[in-house]
């Protein structure tokens, strides 16, 4: 395990910002996990929770707020239940996460919830015929148990999943994560299922970008685990729905604040026009171009045929912590530091990702039988994930690190941060308890700032997740947030 260095600043933080309710709905079940994507027919919500997932479009599910008297009124249960377009029902147990990602090419995305049985159910969001309504599609459940080498069972829930892209923006591996083990599956191992059961446009996005040729072997499985802590969020470094770097496949965060990084090493397969095709793609600085590079379809002899490539997986030996830099460089005693939520986010001016964290620190007491006190923390560390060599460079990371306020609703040994969500101009959406809190990060490395949070709404009950949307109006962040089994639409 080779340890990592990390340098403490301080940079400047403004926040400024408000959050005006704009549309609402209540659901028939409670909401653990929501998300949403763009596809053809629109905006679309995704909504998941116990054993059920729902999806619907935007401007359907969460309609703008009726008026009395000037003032806006909270009818987000007055809207029709024909808000939803369709659902499914789990049979291997209740929701406990879920990711949403869109494919390339086909006007549909690919889901995954992660269960509280170790196992995952896939599915797929369409675009129906005629382009104005979503339609939903079971693929299949199927336990982690094969795929972790029996260390992910049918007692262990998941408690995070993702799906990741290869650099050419293909759909390369689904990563979930127990408490204590990490598992890593590629794609190819669900083909026969999406091509059963989904429709033929989606198999199509699994195979479009590949030269054709039958009988394509699959990566290895890959699978970690961890005594020391708790995995806390899987994230997948990416822009423009591709592979951001090559050498990292996965960033693993452990709620000590351990950040660990899933290396990808090609092993079969010529990989020089693949990252040609990566340069291209990341080099593109709009959607509009993006889309004219996906547009190459190497099934019908174009000249950008890409090769099927055979990926490796490893755990790295490069390891960071922002808690402990936080600890030993923070000017207040702090006895412990727990991580609850993780997000990446990418940082234009220095070409690179940014970890941010957000969780809870415990402080010491001065005098015997004084209380310790409990507050929230979150932190970002700006040199995360590199486009090139992170691994190979293990440079320490420049961690910032902030206090904040606790949510009043919360008991005391719940106080904190518990979730964070990054948002595309920059923006750092905080959840505590039942409230909303915002900030905003200007600047990399100025000193002598301090970092603050500024609280923007209360809701009706503990916040249970977040998803960025898209806006409809210029220049304004779009976030639904789900609360019991509310879904609540803002601007900021």
């Amino acid at each position: 395990m080779m340890p990592a260095s990390t340098k403490l600043v301080r940079p400047s933080v403004i926040a400024t910002k408000m959050l005006e309710k704009t549309g609402g709905y209540v659901l028939p079940h409670p909401v653990v996990a929501v998300r949403t994507v763009n596809l053809p027919c629109g905006g679309v919500v995704v909504a998941a929770g116990g054993g059920v997932v729902s999806v619907g479009l935007l401007s359907t599910v969460l309609r703008p707020l009726a008026m009395q008297g000037g003032v806006t009124v909270d009818a987000a249960s007055a809207v029709a239940p024909s808000a939803v377009a369709g659902n499914l029902v789990l049979t291997s147990g209740f929701v406990t996460c879920m990711t949403v990602v869109p494919l390339p090419d086909a006007g549909a995305a690919l889901g995954v919830v992660g269960t509280s049985h170790g196992s995952l159910c896939f599915f797929v969001v369409e675009s129906r015929v005629g382009g104005n309504q979503p339609a939903l599609f079971k693929v299949c459940e199927t336990p982690l148990r094969a795929y972790s080498d029996g260390l992910i069972s049918v007692e262990d829930p998941v408690t995070d999943v993702c799906v990741g892209f290869d650099p050419a923006g293909r759909p390369e591996f689904v990563a979930a994560a127990s408490a204590t083990c990490v598992a890593l599956v590629d794609t190819q191992c669900f083909d026969e299922q999406l091509k059963a059961k989904a429709t033929e446009a989606v198999a199509q996005a699994f195979t479009k970008h590949y030269s054709p040729h039958v009988g394509r072997p699959t990566s290895e499985p890959f699978c970690a685990s961890f005594a020391a802590a708790e995995v806390v969020r899987l994230l997948v470094p990416e822009r423009y729905h591709a592979a951001f770097t090559m050498d990292v496949a996965l960033v693993v965060v452990l709620d000590s604040g351990e950040v660990r990084y899933v290396a990808r090493s090609v092993v079969g397969g010529s990989v020089q026009l693949l990252l040609e095709h990566h340069l291209q793609r990341q080099a593109r600085q709009s959607e509009v171009g993006l889309s004219m590079l996906a547009g190459d379809d190497p099934l019908r002899g174009g000249p950008r045929a890409l090769p099927h490539v055979l990926y490796a997986y490893t755990l790295s030996a490069v390891v960071h912590n922002v808690c402990a830099a936080a600890v030993a460089q923070g000017s207040r005693a702090v006895s412990d530091i727990v991580v609850n939520d993780a997000a990446l986010c990418y940082d234009a001016a220095a070409h690179q990702m940014r970890l941010i964290v957000a969780g809870t620190e415990t402080h010491s007491v001065e005098r015997p039988g004084q209380p310790c006190t409990t507050s929230g923390w979150w932190a970002i560390a700006f040199n995360a994930v590199c486009p090139r060599d992170t691994l190979q460079q293990a440079r320490a990371l420049t961690v910032s690190s902030f206090a904040a306020l606790n949510s009043s609703s919360l008991p005391r040994d719940r106080c904190g941060l518990a979730a964070v969500l990054a948002l595309s101009d920059g923006q750092l959406l905080f959840a505590c308890g039942n409230e909303l809190h915002v900030c905003t990060a200007a600047g990399e490395l100025m000193s002598g700032g301090h970092g603050s949070l500024r609280h923007v709404y209360t809701t009706g009950s503990v916040v249970s997740s977040m998803a960025a949307a898209q806006s409809q109006k210029s220049g304004n962040s779009t976030v639904v947030v789900a609360c019991g089994a509310s879904l609540a639409l803002f601007h900021i």
